[in-house]
């Protein structure tokens, strides 16, 4: 028999997963008019928190728990989209250094001005106090699987 902590853990894995379901359908339908697919964005977010940063193609793959030609055809898209920019490393011709440009910026605020009337009216009858700690307890758990990504 389970613990009471234990049955409310597996009720809130299971309510995240459900979470995550919504989101991602709402998100594609969200990205369609900006031109853009849900890994396509996920990347243009990944270096939009730290725009000066250059990544190899490995290190992203890591990152976004993507295997190497997965992420290479989302940087080769974005590259044509011109939203990124690669740049040949100076002493290994074969690494590649990825980029977010001026453009991936802008078309990733661009994408979060959009889904602001959604986000209002989602937490439209929560208080701040409510939003904040959602908040905290959620990224309390993003960094408990961050830093167990391998487990």
């Amino acid at each position: 028999m389970l613990e009471e902590k234990q049955q409310i853990s597996l009720k809130l894995m299971t309510s995240l997963g459900i979470i995550n379901q919504l989101t991602d359908a709402w998100l594609s339908k969200a990205l369609i008019p900006l031109g853009i697919n849900q890994s396509q964005f996920n990347l243009l977010t990944h270096f939009s928190h730290h725009p000066e940063r250059e990544q190899t193609i490995s290190q992203l793959a890591e990152v976004m728990q993507m295997n190497q030609p997965g992420i290479t055809k989302v940087v080769n898209k974005l590259v044509e989209m011109g939203l990124v920019d690669i740049r040949k490393d100076s002493h290994d011709g074969r690494k590649k250094w990825i980029s977010i440009n001026q453009s991936g910026l802008d078309k990733t605020q661009n994408a979060f001005m959009s889904f602001l009337p959604m986000v209002d009216r989602c937490f439209e009858e929560w208080d701040d106090k409510h939003v904040s700690e959602m908040l905290a307890h959620s990224q309390r758990l993003q960094q408990w699987l961050d830093d167990n990504r391998d487990i």
